[in-house]
């Protein structure tokens, strides 16, 4: 009999269990993470203070009370010490209250009908509570490219210390450093936005676990795509690595979200790809460009060398078996027909599909019966004329017999194998009186003695799913990465490792190829590579799409020792510019938006990029970009309404960045239109009436911010606005939005 006592045991003994133990993918979500702040947001008695000029202590202090310039601060066993407050860092724990906002740095304005595209240096957790605040539920994709965690290389910061190889929780750190910002994003996605997260083999399998959390992206199609980003291979033990990984987190909406593309022209197999059509999604066939009838295929250079024959212009001959394409020389046909050639006009255009089926068990003649038949081929004219009458399941018939120059030709496999025509008799008839169904190959040794083939017209370009192994030349992270950003910025090296610029543009072109006004943001941004590539999308459609970069300026380790033994400190000029921002990003994408280098010179007119028909790096783009700092506010400033000029570009960048900020508004008539970049400010309550009647006039006004401290005054002039207005309340909204901490999509 069961025991209800012992299993009543033993259901209390295993909740005890889970309440202080993980399952499935562990590691130490409890661990802190702090940030050291600069002193801009005011200080305040109790803070928690490093100090500046001491940056390889970890020991901090309580400020026990401010005396103009200075601060008394108390270490831990309670022994004061003043120092002056500018030395001082704040110390913040995430999750705690913080007030972030936008310190313009300048911008860069190249044309009158694009938005702005907005680069902010900061610590990225922060930013992403501050965009949660401006972008809810606004972006298209997510592209990051997070520390790869290398052992050998520590690239990145852990409370204020590098984590490297010696560090046995190094794993766990960077889950945990990862789950807080992943949750963070997944409140910034659209329904149907999408998360791009690149990686290498050091955090893979870990990452593809942690996104399966219930709480991160589980309830997201989640594909892994391959990409060959070093064909030489590194010089690690064992192997050599030629690939990453770009792990794409797609929402399940039942429809393609990844949009379809034009096959590569610069992959090595780009010549052979796999085409299927809407009466056989799983049927291979071959699509080419330039295939003759004789089914010769004249191989690309960079083909003709990974096939070991002998360059290009060669010859060969294509058999697809389940799938898989095998290519060998061709031969001549027995019979020739100089006549048959065509001229190149007429081979493009089109997607060649072999006529019979192949593969699965549908493709046999006991599952689809009525498309076994004869088609009947002039063997003079080498060209279709008919086809034969419907038989039943069973029924007997004469493989190639002949009438006169007319030969019955049956979907036999080379294994003798009964298979069938990709279309009915009806529909084939149709192709075959179009003049798409086309006689390739001869081979009289074989159970099938032509090969036909539908040669299928294509309106526009021709689009197909895209793979997800990527092996393609402007990949090479070499060439297309260090190299070009040495070009862009005139120095070598100035960046470890940064992405090649076509890789990037591949996988955002994968979203947001249709999306012409898509926003996109990249908080691990490194060089800035994102923006870059998304000026390459949008020059190339004429789109309006933006992004919002993030990125730190943390000083390479070695460098940062070396300054700060020469008493240059993080704050200190000196220091900040050799900072990954200051040095790297905001050069970079001056650089690439002007055609300019940092030193004023134009970057060589020789070099130019893959797209656009081959674009001078020189002529820049037509494209806006304001780049900002990541500053802090003291919430009592913004609570008594003294703080509206520092929160002016998060009402900005809210609205769209539609058009160049104004560096200020006016109050006068108790409120202010900004007709271009699509919003409105009240600063008094009793203008409500005058800002309606503007609002009548200036239709490309979305977006209301409302100055007000009372619940049903703010709901009033929300109903008289009406449903088309979005708006925000000042400056309640604000602050209970950062009072609470850890900031979550509404």
């Amino acid at each position: 009999m069961p025991d209800a006592p012992l299993r009543d045991a033993l259901a209390d003994e295993v909740t005890a269990l889970k309440a202080h133990m993980q399952f499935g993918l562990v590691y130490e979500r409890h661990l802190p993470e702090t940030v050291a702040l600069a002193v801009n947001g005011g200080l305040r008695v109790d803070d928690q203070v490093r100090l500046r000029t001491n940056p390889q202590s970890e020991a901090t202090f309580r400020v026990a009370s401010i005396r103009g310039p200075r601060a008394v601060i108390a270490d831990e066993s309670g022994k004061t010490t003043t120092a002056p407050i500018a030395d001082l860092l704040v110390v913040r724990r995430f999750g705690e209250p913080i007030y972030p906002t936008l310190t313009p740095l300048g911008a860069i304005k190249r044309s009158t009908a694009r938005p702005y595209h907005a680069v902010i240096n900061g610590e990225n957790y922060h930013a992403l509570q501050l965009l949660l605040h401006t972008c809810a539920r606004q972006v298209d994709c997510i592209y990051i490219d997070p520390p790869y965690n290398k052992p050998e290389r520590p690239d990145w910061k852990y409370n204020n210390s590098y984590v490297d190889a010696t560090d046995n929780w190094r794993h766990s750190k960077w889950l945990s450093f990862m789950e807080k910002r992943l949750r963070l994003a997944k409140g910034l996605l659209k329904p149907d936005g999408v998360l791009i997260v690149t990686v290498d083999e050091n955090e893979v399998n870990h990452l593809a676990v942690l996104l399966e959390r219930e709480d991160l992206f589980r309830d997201y199609l989640r594909y892994m795509v391959t990409i060959l980003i070093n064909p030489k291979g590194t010089a690690e033990a064992n192997f050599g690595r030629v690939e990453e990984h770009a792990i794409f987190c797609v929402p399940n909406l039942e429809r393609d979200v990844i949009a379809r593309t034009a096959p590569p022209e610069d992959a090595p197999d780009a010549a052979l790809t796999a085409e299927s059509d809407d009466d056989d999604p799983g049927d291979d066939g071959i699509w080419v460009r330039e295939l003759p009838p004789s089914g010769a295929l004249r191989l690309p250079s960079a083909v003709a060398r990974e096939l070991g024959v002998n360059g290009a212009g060669t010859p060969v001959e294509i058999t697809v078996r389940d799938g898989v394409a095998e290519l060998r020389a061709a031969d001549e046909p027995d019979e020739v027909n100089d006549e048959r050639e065509e001229e190149d006009d007429e081979k493009q255009g089109f997607s060649v599909l072999h006529l019979r089926r192949r593969g699965a068990e549908s493709s046999f003649r006991k599952e689809r019966w009525r498309q076994f038949y004869a088609i009947k081929v002039d063997t003079r004219a080498r060209k279709v004329v008919g086809i034969g009458p419907l038989l039943d399941i069973d029924a007997p018939y004469r493989r190639n017999a002949r009438h006169g120059d007319i030969i019955d030709i049956y979907p036999i496999d080379e294994d003798k194998n009964e298979r069938v025509w990709r279309y009915g008799r009806d529909t084939m008839q149709q192709y075959i009186d179009a003049g798409e169904i086309r006689v390739a190959t001869h081979s009289p040794n074989k159970p099938q003695p032509y090969t036909l083939n539908h040669w299928k017209p294509r309106e526009g370009p021709r689009m197909q799913r895209i793979r997800t192994v990527w092996w393609r030349t402007s990949h090479d992270a070499g060439t297309h990465g260090t190299t070009l950003l040495s070009r862009l910025l005139g120095t070598s090296r100035p960046f470890a490792f940064p992405k090649s610029l076509y890789a990037v543009r591949d996988c955002l072109e994968a979203v947001v190829r249709e999306r012409k006004d898509a926003l996109i943001l990249d908080f691990f941004a490194g060089s800035g590579t994102t923006l870059h590539a998304t000026c390459l999308l949008n020059a190339a459609d004429d789109g309006r799409r933006r992004t919002i970069l993030v990125t730190n300026n943390e000083v390479e380790e070695k460098l940062a020792k070396r300054l700060q033994r020469e008493d240059h400190f993080p704050g200190d000029p000196a220091f900040e510019e050799h900072g990954i921002f200051e040095a790297v990003t905001r050069p970079r994408c001056e650089a690439m938006l002007t055609g300019k280098r940092p030193d004023g010179t134009r970057i060589p007119t020789g070099k130019k990029y893959q797209y656009l028909d081959g674009r001078p790096f020189a002529q820049g783009f037509d494209e806006n970009c304001e780049f900002f700092r990541l500053d802090y506010l003291n919430p009592d400033k913004v609570e008594l309404a003294r703080a509206f000029d520092q929160l002016h570009p998060l009402l900005w960048l809210r609205a769209g960045a539609q058009s160049p900020r104004p560096k200020k508004l006016p109050q006068t008539r108790g409120f202010a239109l900004v007709e271009s970049s699509g919003y409105a400010v009240l600063f008094d309550e009793a203008a409500m009436p005058e800002l309606i009647v503007a609002l009548r006039d200036a239709p490309s006004i979305t977006c209301v911010y409302l100055r007000t401290d009372s619940d049903d005054a703010y709901a009033e002039m929300c109903e008289l606005l009406g449903p088309g207005i979005i708006t925000e309340r000042l400056y309640g909204d604000y602050l209970d939005s950062f009072r609470r901490g850890v900031r979550q999509a509404p």
